[in-house]
């Protein structure tokens, strides 16, 4: 009877021994492994001194010594061009790259770290020059962004009436140009008509009533096509590429 008891015992015992390995393995199983980036980057960095842009990366609480890529982002506020530098590894999880800022102002840094296939882009913003010199950069890139924004008011809007037409048949463009919400009249319009990589061909057209332009074109091939519409007078040529269909 005793052998009876302590079997059944040691069952239970073993039953619960494997419930709770299930319930940790379960645990570990909910909460997966992350990439985590943390950058290591200045607030404020000297103008035309070398400076070291870096980021110390970790999966899973490990240093990550062997990510597949790390490239450093780097653009100046107001700026349309970004420049990517490819870093180096320093061990221990770090990696960096050296930067030299030749003027003020307020840049952006994101780090593009991959690494146990997954991807993390951290971003931080810091400063270059003085204080001073960085708040007049910003303000006469604010000052500059400003009087394009007044130049651009008031630009003229195009309008083309259709864009649907039929193959091999002589099609009618025509396209609406206003200026301050009145017709915009007496412009020299073109429109430049082409086929994924074909030929582009130029049609001009004529004014048919006030700030309203007209040609006629044929479109050979059925799909779509592109048409962009250019629009001069005076010191002025705007733009616009539209698609249209073509069956």
């Amino acid at each position: 009877m005793k052998g009876h008891v302590g079997f059944a015992f040691a069952v239970v015992l073993l039953g619960m021994m494997i419930m709770a390995a299930c319930t940790n393995h379960n645990k570990q199983a909910e909460t997966p492994a992350v990439l985590d980036v943390k950058m290591d980057v200045p607030d404020h960095i000297d103008l035309n001194k070398p400076t070291k842009l870096a980021c110390v990366v970790t999966y899973g609480g490990e240093k990550v010594n062997d990510a597949n890529e790390v490239k450093f982002e780097v653009w100046k506020h107001g700026d349309g061009e970004r420049e990517m530098l490819e870093a180096k590894h320093d061990g221990d999880g770090r990696y960096s790259v050296e930067k030299t800022f030749t003027e003020a102002g307020t840049y952006s840094v994101v780090a593009h770290v991959t690494a146990r296939d997954m991807h993390n882009m951290p971003k931080k913003d810091i400063i270059a020059g003085t204080l001073e010199q960085a708040a007049t950069a910003d303000g006469a890139r604010e000052h500059s962004q400003g009087r394009a924004e007044e130049q651009h008011h008031g630009a003229v809007a195009i309008s083309l009436s259709s864009r649907s037409f039929e193959a091999g048949k002589p099609a009618a463009l025509t396209v609406h140009l206003t200026k301050d919400g009145k017709p915009f009249t007496n412009a020299t319009v073109r429109f430049e008509i082409w086929q994924a990589d074909n030929k582009h061909e130029f049609v001009d057209a004529d004014e048919k009533r006030n700030g309203e332009y007209e040609a006629v074109a044929t479109f050979a091939n059925k799909g779509t096509y592109s048409v962009k519409v250019h629009v001069e007078a005076d010191q002025l040529h705007e733009h616009q590429v539209e698609q249209v269909t073509v069956q």
